[in-house]
Order: C-alpha cells, then structure tokens, then sequence
C-alpha cells in the first residue's frame, strides 16, 4: 500500500528527484514523537489479560521447536505501510494536509507495536515476557518506498522504530537490501549496548505484498513468481546473519474487498468536500476496474499458496525455522471505521487489534 497524497502520483519523477529536499528535512522535524513508548521492558500493558503467566525455565530454551511466548527476547519485522502502522489513526484535529494526518503509528502496529495499551502481537507477547525488545513506538510522519525504483536513505528514527524495519511503499523487493540493511545495523548496535545477546530468541515477522499485488496487473517483478523469489532472498539473508530466529510469514490480505467495502461510504472516504478525491485511487493501480479486481482476487490465494510452501521448504534446525501464518480476516463484514478514514485503504486502529489478536 502506497501512503502519498495525490500529487506525488502524478508527478512521481519529479518528486522522486526532488525528494531529499521536500520531504527529508520535514522528517527530522520533532512531529515525530516516542512519548508513549518502551524500548526494551520494565512496564505494565494493561491489556485485560487474565490468562495466567507462565512458570519461568531454569534455562533458555536450546530448540526453536521448545519456544513459548516468555522465551520470545526479541521482536522484529520487515513490511509495507500496513506494518508501519500508516493512518491508523485516522485524519487528527480535523486537518487532512497536516502531518499528524499522515502519520505511521508505529506503535499501534498490529506486528510491531508498543504503545502501551495497544493491542498488539509485541505487547500480548510482552505479557509473558517483561523484557521484550525491539517493538515499534509513537508516530513519525510518514516514510516512502518508490516500488520497485528505490527508497530514499534518512527516513528510519530508530528511536521510533526499533527494530520495525518496514517501509511504506514497501515491495517484496525491497526488503533484502534496504529493509534487511537496517535491520541488522539496529541489531548490531543493540548488542553492542548489552541490550540484547546474539543468542536471544527472536520473533522476526514479514507482511509485505499489497504493493506487489496492486501492481501486479502491470508490472512483470510484482507476479507470485518473482514475488517468491524475493521473500526467499530475504529469508536467506536473516537465516546466514542472525542466530535463534523464528520466521512467520504472514498471508496477504484481500485487497479488492476493501475497494468493495469502502463504495458505500463515499462521505466517509473523501476528505475534500464538493470533490471526489480519494487517496486509494492513487494507491493501487490494479483495483480501478472491477475486472482488475477479479484478477487481484484470484491473484491472492497464488501468492498465499506460494508462501506457504517456502515456508514449508524450510528444514528446521535447532535455531531456526520458517512458518505461514494465514491472515483471513472477512473484510466484507468491517464497519466502515476499521478502515482508516485518511484513504479508505489501511487498516485503522481497530482492523490493527483485530490482526494482532488473530495473529496470537
């Protein structure tokens, strides 16, 4: 999913020359806030959690097949604007163009949030596990991949990112390289400050692919194929540079049904009134028409498929292993403010802790 205003659509070369001039410095600027967050442990999560704790071990688990929750040290994730938590919080005091409006709640992200009292996978595993690290947190204003021509440097605030290393914009191609180079300088650095050990066991979570597949009806490097093979790259990379690893592949979701769901509620979608402005039109380039939405509907279940048996492939050994997890939430059945009001597109709060509790 590909969280810029309509202009940048339209003038895309233009802004992808001029962006270390126009966007950068606003991303340096202190709207970016961590003020709700924790980097590594030592708070209460009120979530309403009354399952009891587990007994703790005597020792860290020796096998990634022994794992539970409590032995989980570290999060990490790699991902688009879904993961980043883009426009979970929908348009703020009323203004679209501010950049509280398009902002990444990083810490409501139902992969990688921490924000104390979301609910989200990190914070429900931070229940059993205090000293958990890694989990985003606050929000910054938005981030940006150009598909599959580049992501810009600078845009990363690793105080708000932790190890969420996902992008907006993000492709499957992207996370071998730009993701992946993040996210191992973070953790090199946590284990230089002692923070967290090489050895730790360590929760890494990918979702990536409405990009791929909302480009899928024009751009050849976006089909299941090639989409495969770039996860598989990705994974190759965090299975050769870093120890006690789980993977969890996380399925796409329906694209289309969220075009289909977002139809009726046009008052809801349009921020500008007398116009008919919506941001998902610029987003998605293949769910214009209902014909390239059928294909995005059979598209999916392909890419899922594919998924699956990568995971699959993998031979687990004592210290790392690769799973699916399915993503199957009946999107059709959403009020309409599970889905944020910014573009009628992302997931809001809400569809976050939704994910979150599905995911767990």
């Amino acid at each position: 999913m590909f969280p810029v205003f309509f202009v940048a659509a339209i003038l895309l070369p233009s802004i992808a020359a001029l962006y270390p001039f126009l966007v950068i410095p606003v991303l340096f600027q202190p709207a970016a806030t961590a003020n709700n967050a924790s980097q590594h442990g030592n708070f209460s999560v009120p979530l309403g959690i009354g399952c009891p704790r587990l007994t703790p071990r005597d020792a860290r688990p020796t096998s990634v097949r022994d794992l539970r929750p409590d032995d989980i040290r570290v999060v990490m994730g790699l991902g688009d604007s879904v993961m980043t938590g883009f426009g979970a919080k929908g348009i703020q005091n009323g203004r679209y163009i501010s950049g509280n409006t398009l902002e990444e709640a990083r810490g409501v992200s139902f992969a990688m949030g921490g924000d104390v009292g979301a609910i989200t996978l990190p914070n429900i595993i931070h229940y059993y596990a205090p000293k958990l690290y890694g989990a985003s947190v606050g929000e910054q204003f938005f981030t940006i991949c150009f598909g599959d021509q580049f992501c810009p440097l600078g845009q990363y605030k690793p105080e708000i990112d932790q190890l969420n290393a996902a992008q907006s914009g993000a492709r499957s191609l992207n996370l071998q390289g730009h993701e992946m180079d993040y996210l191992l300088k973070q953790l090199e650095q946590a284990y230089d400050k002692n923070l967290i050990q090489p050895d730790d066991w360590k929760l890494l979570t990918i979702f990536i692919g409405s990009n791929d597949i909302c480009h899928a009806c024009t751009t050849p490097t976006s089909l299941p194929i090639p989409f495969t093979a770039n996860i598989h790259a990705t994974i190759e990379r965090i299975r050769t540079s870093v120890r006690n690893v789980l993977v969890q592949i996380v399925g796409l979701l329906r694209v289309d049904e969220i075009f289909t769901q977002t139809q009726a509620y046009p008052e809801y979608c349009q921020p500008f009134p007398r116009t008919s402005f919506v941001l998902h039109n610029y987003e998605c380039t293949c769910a214009h028409t209902e014909a390239n939405r059928t294909l995005i509907a059979s598209l999916v279940p392909q890419y899922n498929i594919a998924l699956k048996a990568l995971a699959q492939a993998y031979t687990t050994n004592d210290s790392f292993a690769v799973i699916y997890q399915p993503l199957q939430p009946d999107i059709l059945s959403f009020p309409i403010d599970a889905i944020s009001n910014v573009d009628c597109f992302h997931p809001s709060e809400i569809a976050h802790a939704w994910f979150a509790k599905e995911l767990w």
